[in-house]
């Protein structure tokens, strides 16, 4: 077998500097250049050097030159073997650190996922490089910053986005939070991951304040006058001042109005029972007058999606849950969403603080003027 030449070999091999190593992986090296040999002297002086004992930093030195030497050349496997090695190993220099994580995921995996030699600004080149599958890996990484976050949520997949959106270590920053709330407009798998976030509440207020500031900007929906409908006396909740409908308002619900102002009927009753008969665009002129919000803002958060912005007004005006389940049904009845997305919104809806949410309602209380 031909001997691999001298240049490749680094002199302290030679002159046997690495005095732990035994004299039988110096040959193998010296006399077995085959993909199989030098991945065998790889692994086993891997666990030689970074496992089994404490090298020096001459060792460490002149061990990984030769990994510099021979690494291109070994099987998949031993590189895979040797990326498992060096993942959580400090002393592995920066150069050989990236060599493995731009490998294909086979071999990156590990490093991309444990390794702390991988500053940010290698997670995000590396983001930006290579593909889909290295994305899943770096988003699985105990600790991710915003900038990281940002890179893997602007290119990743669906898969990404769901990984990023589960990671507790995520550092998610405000536009992060927007960006991931657009993608679970769509994706009722996002919502539910993003609704098990520990940092929910403070999310959803954030999700808020961007969706009042987009919403004005739409065409607002069709305006629809649903049947009268018998309202019965409920328990009456905690109360506000009413603002008095403007004139285009409707004298029904000029009504409902005074009549919770008397405490003669609560807000959530009236809620509950407009949202019973389906009549979505009453109920968007109740809450807004009632919040001090456009009926026309209302009616876009009701008829969104994702239910992060109507479900933010109605927490904000002491709607309970159940009949905050019947704003649900309606959604459900005309965006034709699954059981699934009707769970995770009513379970979402127990989550919200209703102090956050009555901020986010101060913050943006633009009723229009007559």
């Amino acid at each position: 077998m031909q001997d691999l030449p001298h240049d490749e070999i680094p002199s302290g091999v030679l002159d046997g500097t690495i005095m732990a190593l035994d004299p039988a992986h110096l040959d193998i090296l010296a006399r077995d250049p085959s993909p199989r040999g030098r991945g065998r002297l790889l692994g086993d002086l891997a666990n030689l050097m970074l496992v089994d004992r404490q090298a020096d930093p001459t060792e460490l030195e002149i061990f990984f030159d030769i990994v510099r030497a021979i690494l291109a050349s070994t099987a998949v496997n031993d590189r895979r073997q040797f990326s498992e090695t060096a993942a959580d190993q400090s002393v592995v220099p920066h150069d050989v650190i990236l060599i493995l994580a731009e490998d294909e995921i086979r071999v990156a995996e590990p490093v991309l996922t444990r390794s702390p030699v991988l500053t940010d600004e290698d997670l995000v080149r590396l983001t930006e490089n290579k593909n889909d599958e290295h994305r899943l890996a770096i988003a699985t990484r105990a600790r991710l910053s915003q900038a990281v976050c940002t890179a893997l949520v602007r290119l990743g997949s669906a898969a990404v986005l769901h990984r990023v959106g589960g990671n507790g270590g995520a550092d998610l920053a405000a536009e992060t939070i927007r960006d991931l709330q657009t993608h679970a407009e769509r994706d009722p798998e996002l919502q539910r991951i993003l609704g098990e976030r520990p940092d929910l509440p403070e999310l959803l207020a954030r999700c808020m304040r961007n969706t009042l500031r987009r919403i004005a900007s739409r065409p607002a929906p069709g305006d629809e006058t649903g049947d009268a409908a018998d309202h019965s006396a409920a328990a009456a909740g905690p109360q506000r001042p009413v603002r008095t409908p403007s004139p285009d308002d409707r004298p029904e619900i000029t009504d409902l109005l005074a009549r919770v102002a008397s405490a003669e009927l609560s807000v959530s009753g009236v809620v509950g029972t407009l949202a019973e008969a389906d009549r979505h665009a009453d109920l968007a002129c109740f809450l807004g007058a009632f919040a001090d919000l456009d009926e026309t803002q209302v009616m876009r958060v009701l008829v969104r999606a994702d239910s992060v912005g109507i479900a933010t007004v109605a927490k904000g005006v002491d709607v309970d849950s159940r009949d905050f389940a019947k704003i649900v049904e309606l959604r459900q009845r005309r965006l034709k969403f699954s059981a699934a997305q009707s769970r995770w919104e009513r379970e979402h809806y127990d989550r919200l603080d209703a102090g956050e949410a009555r901020a986010t309602i101060s913050q943006h209380g633009t009723r229009r003027r007559a």
